[in-house]
């Protein structure tokens, strides 16, 4: 029963197209989150989605404001 209940709890997968969707504008992480997944508290998961979409050149992260753009 406890392997069914940990199973439901990550349900949600974020995909880079949603996310490049939300990226209509430059975002922070916590607007981000709140556009495609705002039942979800741990922004874990889109952190390190958008780590792998800016290693491959998809999205920029702008230092000086704390925002994520697309490439």
């Amino acid at each position: 029963m406890g392997a069914s209940a940990e199973a439901g709890k990550y349900q949600v997968m974020i995909k880079e197209e949603d996310v490049l969707a939300a990226l209509d504008k430059p975002r922070a992480i916590y607007s981000l989150q709140q556009r495609l997944d705002p039942s979800n508290k741990s922004t874990d998961a889109l952190q390190e989605l958008l780590m792998r979409m800016r290693t491959a050149g998809t999205v920029k992260f702008d230092i000086k404001t704390g925002k994520w753009r697309k490439a």
